[in-house]
């Protein structure tokens, strides 16, 4: 990647229980979580790494989480308004063993 482009990947969860949000906290700290007013429950951002995938997909599948409540959320910076960037291979190994789909959000700075 660029080094003038500032990626951020992370997987989210939108409508998750307190103690299914307090969960994800207790095992990945880098993850956020804040009320969701519009759905109900928490807003859950979880890092999207290889390792945190794998745990991800699991989490996913053994609390039976709609996969229509989840995204993988791409945001990236740059100082450009036009550009072709080449997103890692993370980002469909999440949405293809997942079934997310992937969130855009691009800024000009």
């Amino acid at each position: 990647m660029d080094s003038d482009i500032k990626l951020d990947i992370s997987f989210r969860f939108f409508s998750l229980s307190e103690e299914l949000a307090n969960e994800i906290k207790s095992i990945d700290e880098a993850s956020s979580c804040r009320p969701n007013r519009k759905l109900g429950g928490f807003v859950v951002c979880v890092p999207l790494t290889p390792s945190t995938l794998e745990f991800v997909a699991s989490f996913v599948t053994s609390h039976n989480v709609e996969v229509e409540n989840t995204d993988i959320f791409v945001s990236f910076a740059t100082e450009y308004d036009s550009r072709i960037i080449t997103l890692p291979n993370i980002i469909s190994k999440a949405s293809f063993s997942i079934g997310s789909p992937v969130t855009l959000s691009y800024t000009v700075g």
